[in-house]
């Protein structure tokens, strides 16, 4: 099976690896009952350990696109790149993300002291080593459990409006240009309306070619915006559930069709 083949794509999901709930294997699993033919693995700064390729699980072909999702700051905003390669992923991209995700385990543990978070372990050893994507949910996650926070929510507002938690030190433009580099293709991640009006040609400028538009919960309204944005700029469009398992909602129950992504399959093919 290629990705010309399928007919049902989800090109944005996240495991245990950063801020999902499953390990890949499970998510691999899942992704096979729900019928998914072509999935990418995006999680949090770093490459899943899903070979690219055909993958047959429980008697199901499943395509599996290397991805990741790359944050960066830009104009005091932290926004997402969705990053895909068209097979094997380059090693410097590797590389990059293993820093990135360094960095990830460096802000954990200065959040942990600026907080006074008593109780709270460090980063482990894979976080420290870039091996696992620490997020603010883990850190969420951790004070509920240290008795910090009654629930998630209270956890978060703890540290919504500090510097405690910064957003990673990386500028949206550089990690454009950087993902392109290396042979990726670009698609902004779930890209608030408002900052993709002022932004847009900025990114584009900077190398971005795609835009998230097939997403859950999106109107048809903005999707036709979206769609009105990609066409002036010439870019192609992506769309995934963003699933991360948390919420009980079921992998698979949201998908794009292959019609709706041919000119990105087209970029990823040629790339």
């Amino acid at each position: 099976m290629t990705p010309d083949a399928a007919r049902r794509f989800d090109l944005h999901m996240h495991t245990n690896r950063s801020d999902g709930r499953y390990d890949p294997e499970e998510v691999l699993a899942r992704c096979a009952a729900t019928g998914l033919d072509v999935i990418a693995l995006t999680d949090h700064d770093l490459v899943a350990p899903v070979s690219p390729g055909v993958h047959t699980v429980d008697g199901r072909d499943i395509f599996v696109i290397g991805a990741a999702e790359i944050s960066g700051h830009h104009d005091g905003h932290e926004f997402h790149l969705l990053v895909y390669f068209p097979g094997e992923i380059p090693e410097e991209f590797r590389t990059f993300c293993t820093r990135q995700m360094q960095a990830r385990a460096d802000r954990y543990a200065g959040a942990i002291e600026q907080l006074d978070l008593e109780g709270l372990e460090g980063p482990d050893e894979a976080a420290k080593a870039g091996e696992r994507s620490l997020t603010r949910l883990h850190l969420a996650q951790a004070m509920v459990e240290a008795g910090h926070a009654t629930h998630l929510r209270d956890a978060f507002n703890t540290f919504r409006d500090t510097q405690a938690v910064p957003s990673i030190a990386f500028s949206f433009t550089d990690a454009i240009r950087m993902a392109v580099t290396h042979g990726g293709i670009t698609s902004w991640a779930h890209p608030p309306m408002q900052h993709a009006r002022t932004y847009l040609k900025t990114f584009v400028d900077a190398g971005l070619q795609g835009l998230e538009a097939h997403r859950p919960r999106v109107s048809g309204k903005d999707r036709k915006t979206f769609k009105k944005m990609a066409k002036r700029y010439n870019l192609v469009l992506t769309g995934g559930s963003d699933w991360h398992g948390w919420n009980g909602h079921q992998l698979g129950l949201f998908h794009v069709n292959r019609v709706d992504l041919e000119p990105f399959l087209e970029l990823l093919s040629a790339a």
